[in-house]
C-alpha cells in the first residue's frame, strides 16, 4: 500500500466539547515507524506504508479500540475508546478519542499518565478482525511503566481557555526511536492517585454489572413475551379444532334430519368455519339502534336457519301407486342419487328436479 500523508483538515486535532467538559485532546500519537521491542523481547520494524494500512484498516463499527491503564488482558476497564486512526504530518500513528471517563481526562491532563504504549493485533492473531493486517487492539496510558515505544510527544492542553480547543504540542524532532534507559522509571503513583484508579474501576465494573443485568431483564422479557405467544397460539388451534368437531357434528345431524344433503357437507363445514375465523364483528342500523353481531353470533344464526329447513331429503314410507320409484336411497353416494333424481325427472317431464330428488330418496321400509 502507499504512504499517502493524509490532508490537514483530516490530521486536525479534535475539537473540545462545545460545553468545556472534560476531554482528551484529539490526534494522541500511539506509535512510530522503526524497529521496536515488544513486552516479550521480540522485535519487530514497522514501515511508514504499514502504519498507514494499520490506520486505514480500523473499523470502530467493526472493533473499536478501548483506552485502557496499562496493558490488561481482557481490555478491561475502557477510559475511553479510538474512535479514528489516522497517520499525522510527522508520519506517527495518532488516534482521536471519544467518550472518554471525565474523571480519567482529569487525571491525564494533570499529567499522572505522560506516556502512551499501543497493543496491536499481529496480522495471524486468531482474534484480529482483519486477518492478514495488524489491527489496533488498545491504547495503554502509562503511569510508572516505560512506553516500549520512545519518543512520543508528550499531551499538552492550552492553558488560555477551558472551554477552547486542547492542542498536541510537538516539542520533539522527529528521528529513529531513542533506546530506553534500563533505570528509566516514572514516579509511582500517590495513594491519592491508587484511590481514583480504583474509584474509576469500580465505577467500571457497576456499569459492566448494570449493563449485564439489562441484558439478562431483556431476554427475560422476550422468552415470556414468547412463551405467551405460544400459549396464545395453542389456545387458538385448539378452539379451532373444537368449533370444527362441533360444525361438522351439526352438519351430519341435519344430513341425518334430511334438511341437508351429503354432498353439501364438506361446505357447510368450511362456511361454518370461515365465518367463526373472523376477526371483526358485523355492525347494521335498525332505525336509532346500532346492532354488532360477532362472527360467532353469525355462525349461530346460521345454524339456526339451516336447522329450521323443510327436509329436502324424506326418508320414509312412501303410500303405494303406480309411481312408487323402486330406487332405495338408502347407503347410497349423492352420485347415485343425482342420477336417479334425473332418470326420474327424465320420465315425467313435468316434475322439477326438486321434486323428483324428493321422490328418488323416498323408500319402502
Amino acid at each position: 500500500m502507499a504512504s499517502q500523508a493524509p490532508t490537514a483538515p483530516a490530521n486536525a486535532p479534535a475539537a473540545a466539547p462545545a460545553d468545556g467538559a472534560a476531554a482528551l485532546p484529539g490526534g494522541i500519537e500511539i506509535f512510530r515507524a522503526g524497529t521496536h521491542r515488544d513486552d516479550a523481547g521480540n522485535t519487530h520494524t514497522f514501515t511508514r506504508a504499514q502504519l498507514q494500512e494499520l490506520a486505514d484498516s480500523y473499523n470502530a463499527a467493526l472493533r473499536e479500540a478501548p483506552l485502557t491503564v496499562g496493558h490488561p488482558k481482557d481490555n478491561l476497564p475502557a477510559y475511553g475508546w479510538v474512535q479514528r486512526v489516522f497517520v499525522n504530518e510527522a508520519g506517527n500513528l495518532a488516534v482521536d478519542a471519544h467518550q472518554v471517563d471525565a474523571a480519567f481526562a482529569e487525571m491525564v491532563k494533570a499529567g499522572r499518565f505522560k506516556k502512551r504504549s499501543a497493543s496491536l493485533y499481529p496480522p495471524t492473531a486468531p482474534h484480529n478482525p482483519t486477518p492478514g493486517k495488524w489491527y489496533l487492539r488498545h491504547v495503554a496510558f502509562l503511569g510508572a511503566q516505560p512506553p516500549a515505544v520512545a519518543g512520543l510527544k508528550d499531551i499538552s492542553y492550552s492553558v488560555a481557555d477551558a472551554a477552547e480547543a486542547v492542542t498536541l504540542d510537538f516539542s520533539e524532532a522527529a528521528g529513529a526511536p531513542a533506546p530506553i534507559p534500563a533505570q528509566t522509571q516514572e514516579p509511582p503513583m500517590s495513594d491519592t492517585d491508587k484511590a481514583e484508579l480504583e474509584k474509576l474501576r469500580a465505577e467500571a465494573k457497576a456499569s459492566q454489572d448494570a449493563t449485564a443485568k439489562l441484558q439478562a431483564d431483556l431476554q427475560a422479557a422476550n422468552d415470556a413475551h414468547a412463551a405467551a405467544q405460544a400459549q396464545v397460539k395453542s389456545f387458538a388451534e385448539k378452539a379451532a379444532a373444537e368449533r370444527r368437531a362441533s360444525f361438522v357434528s351439526f352438519a351430519e345431524a341435519e344430513i341425518k334430519a334430511g334438511r341437508l344433503l351429503p354432498k353439501d357437507k364438506n361446505l357447510a363445514v368450511a362456511t361454518l368455519e370461515t365465518l367463526a375465523a373472523g376477526e371483526q364483528a358485523l355492525s347494521f342500523s335498525e332505525g336509532a339502534t346500532t346492532t354488532q353481531v360477532t362472527p360467532l353470533q353469525m355462525c349461530a344464526w346460521l345454524q339456526g336457519q339451516m336447522s329450521s329447513r323443510t327436509a329436502v331429503v324424506q326418508f320414509g314410507e312412501l303410500a303405494g301407486g303406480a309411481d312408487a320409484p323402486a330406487f332405495d336411497a338408502r347407503g347410497k353416494s349423492d352420485e347415485d342419487i343425482d342420477q336417479a333424481a334425473r332418470r326420474y325427472q327424465a320420465e315425467h317431464p313435468s316434475v322439477s328436479y326438486a321434486e323428483a330428488l324428493t321422490q328418488v330418496t323416498r323408500f319402502t321400509a
